[in-house]
């Protein structure tokens, strides 16, 4: 293909792309305002989240995740005078786009052979909306501070959070007994070593545990930092 034809096809499937995220927003009504700092109404809010997760999702879906991720990174190396943020706010929803791809095709098996491009679409479109409306995506590059290259360690569960000695004693009686069984896991686990802070610590220099710094999320909600347990995120970058 000659390289007037190859921008052709990119043209017209970054129009499709584009129209597809119209589509998606008459439906679910994310945000498409246009920002000071923004050149469309898909640039730096929900509409351009979801449209690199959708695009992303569609190359792996309809290719593999290393194609998918492979014209993801050429898209970004195409513009390397863009401000880091978007480029992370980018990297990070292409990422989310795989992982939706698998996660239909693990849940629906040799059924994706059969189903059509419309029904693929409709469910694709609505996993990344709820994914959006969990906080999954970065909608808003300038205040979160998640970073693309700690996907691991950002994106852990709730459920691995590890609370302090002080933390937990500072808990009205509702909330500590609703982690008390957790609390006590963690103790039994480490030989009834309580989670004092510089305990908590030692592990982190170990690297048994993770410390998660103070964040801003998409939504504005300020995060404080706080101890985690550490996984091994099966990412596809």
């Amino acid at each position: 293909m000659t390289n007037k034809l190859q921008q052709f096809a990119r043209h017209g499937f970054n129009w499709w792309v584009n129209h597809e995220t119209h589509k998606a927003q008459q439906k679910y009504g994310f945000d498409m305002t246009k920002h000071e700092y923004s050149y469309s109404d898909t640039h730096n809010n929900e509409a351009d989240a979801f449209k690199h997760a959708y695009m992303s999702w569609f190359l792996a879906w309809y290719a593999n995740d290393k194609k998918s991720k492979e014209l993801g990174d050429m898209h970004e190396d195409e513009t390397p005078n863009a401000p880091m943020y978007e480029r992370n706010m980018d990297l990070w929803n292409n990422e989310i786009g795989r992982e939706i791809a698998h996660e239909m095709k693990s849940q629906y098996g040799k059924a994706v052979e059969i189903l059509g491009t419309e029904w693929a679409s409709e469910i694709a479109s609505q996993m990344i909306w709820e994914k959006m409306q969990q906080g999954e995506l970065i909608t808003n590059p300038f205040n979160d501070r998640r970073r693309y290259e700690n996907m691991e360690i950002e994106r852990l569960k709730e459920s691995d959070r590890i609370y302090t000695d002080g933390e937990f004693r500072n808990f009205d009686e509702k909330i500590k007994a609703l982690n008390y069984d957790k609390y006590m896991d963690y103790v039994l686990d480490n030989h009834w070593e309580i989670p004092s802070v510089k305990n908590l610590d030692k592990r982190v220099l170990s690297g048994e545990l993770i410390y998660v710094d103070n964040y801003i999320r998409s939504d504005g909600t300020k995060v404080c930092g706080y101890y985690r347990r550490r996984h091994y995120y099966a990412s596809k970058k």
